[in-house]
C-alpha cells in the first residue's frame, strides 16, 4: 500500500467508458494536467492518465 499518488504518463487505455465530472473537479485536474505537461516539448501527461492514476490509487489505498 503506498501513501502517496503518482500521476502516472499517459498510457494505452482499451476500455472506453464515458464519466461524467463536476465542472469544478473537471477544471482542477485540467490545471494539473497542464502543469505537468508545462515546458514539455510533447504532452506527457493526459486527463485520462490522472484519472486512471487516481483510480488506480484508491484501489490500493482502499481498507478492506
Amino acid at each position: 500500500m503506498s501513501n502517496n499518488f503518482i500521476f502516472e504518463k499517459s498510457k494505452e487505455s482499451n476500455i472506453m467508458k464515458t464519466v461524467r465530472f463536476p465542472e469544478e473537479l473537471y477544471n482542477n485536474i485540467d490545471k494539473i494536467v497542464k502543469q505537468a505537461n508545462k515546458g514539455k516539448v510533447t504532452k506527457e501527461y493526459s486527463f485520462n492518465g490522472f484519472v486512471v492514476s487516481a483510480c488506480q490509487y484508491a484501489l490500493d489505498n482502499m481498507k478492506k
